[in-house]
């Protein structure tokens, strides 16, 4: 509630408020932000789709992941700033982390060995570039 008491103070309260509440609605990218690679692929286990995967590429330079959700064939797409902009150029290791599906819900069973679920343990190493737009992750034993 603003204090209609001592206008001086509420008018610094709503130039504030109205600051903060225009800054979250540029809606634009910050131009300072790291260029990336639009990526896209298809992650199977033992030959089979790998579906409602969460995937993750940690960059190795230690900049933000890129993230992305396989669907039911296995394809995903991956996110970083936006909606499919894909990952920062380099090398990445690679995470998957996927549940068992049951009649009652997902279980807390991984559906893919457990290896992958870490940035510590993956096997997986990918290096993200405009000559590799296409990556298949193929997980097994």
């Amino acid at each position: 509630m603003l204090n209609t008491k001592n206008p001086a103070r509420a008018g610094i309260l709503f130039s504030l408020a109205l600051c903060l509440w225009c800054s979250g609605c540029s809606g634009g990218l910050d131009e300072d932000l790291p260029e990336t690679v639009a990526v896209r692929g298809v992650v199977t286990y033992q030959g089979k789709p790998v579906t409602d995967a969460s995937i993750m590429f940690y960059p190795l330079q230690g900049r933000k992941p890129a993230t992305g959700r396989s669907d039911t064939t296995g394809k995903f797409t991956l996110r970083t700033f936006e909606k499919d902009d894909g990952a920062i150029p380099g090398e990445h290791q690679v995470t998957v982390n996927a549940y068992e599906s049951t009649p009652e819900g997902v279980s807390m069973k991984s559906a893919i060995p457990i290896k992958y679920s870490s940035p510590t343990t993956t096997p997986l190493k990918i290096t993200v570039s405009e000559s590799n737009p296409e990556i298949k992750l193929e997980l097994s034993d």
